[in-house]
């Protein structure tokens, strides 16, 4: 009997096995390294596209990038924001990998 794979080995499986869904993420982190290095270019945003609209649920937590306060607060609210961006950005290109796959089984299916 074969033992189950976690969700968590799943979805990573769905967004790094296939050329779109590995491309999203490779998008995605270059865009998240642009904004370090130069935060006023246009690129610097498209990590915002790539991982919407979960990204967007960020918005309604009262604490995040930008928050008043210092020290352990702040540190915090980057370090949540970073994971949440990762997630999201997993989710969408596990999602991308998900339809790539049902359209390359679709047409196997239907040429065979």
């Amino acid at each position: 009997m074969k033992p189950k794979d976690s969700r968590l080995r799943r979805l990573l499986a769905l967004a790094t096995d296939n050329w779109p869904a590995r491309g999203c993420l490779a998008v995605c982190a270059a865009s998240i390294g642009t904004a370090f290095v130069a935060p006023d270019s246009l690129f610097a945003m498209a990590h915002v596209p790539l991982t919407a609209p979960l990204s967007t649920m960020a918005i309604t937590l009262p604490f995040g990038p930008g928050t008043e306060g210092g020290g352990a607060a702040q540190v915090l609210a980057v370090g949540f924001s970073a994971v949440w961006l990762l997630l999201c950005a997993l989710v969408n290109a596990a999602a991308l990998g998900a339809l790539t796959h049902h359209v390359r089984d679709s047409r196997a299916a239907r040429h065979a």
